[in-house]
């Protein structure tokens, strides 16, 4: 009886290193996995505040912008004293 022993014996030493081959590659497809998530993460935060940094950049032009004349305020000024004109060569 010492034959079955020995097959279950060999059969255990075979399974055993599968299934901590098994637990290697998980743990190491894990910390591939975390690693992943924090470079993703930190590339997330970093263009986050690159678009932050934009939108203020963008901000402050657009008061610079509103405090400058606007073209439609000289266009409607032009076209005003050009009725005026006009109506001044009529008459």
């Amino acid at each position: 009886m010492a034959f079955p022993q020995s097959e279950a014996e060999s059969s255990q030493t075979v399974i055993m290193p599968a299934m901590m081959i098994g637990i290697v590659n998980l743990k190491e497809e894990f910390a591939s996995t975390k690693a992943t998530l924090e470079r993703l993460s930190k590339e997330s935060a970093e263009k986050d505040s690159y678009i932050k940094r934009h939108e203020e950049h963008i901000a402050k032009l657009l008061k610079k912008l509103d405090k400058w004349p606007h073209a439609s305020s000289n266009e409607s000024t032009s076209s005003e004293e050009d009725e005026k004109g006009s109506n001044g060569s009529e008459k």
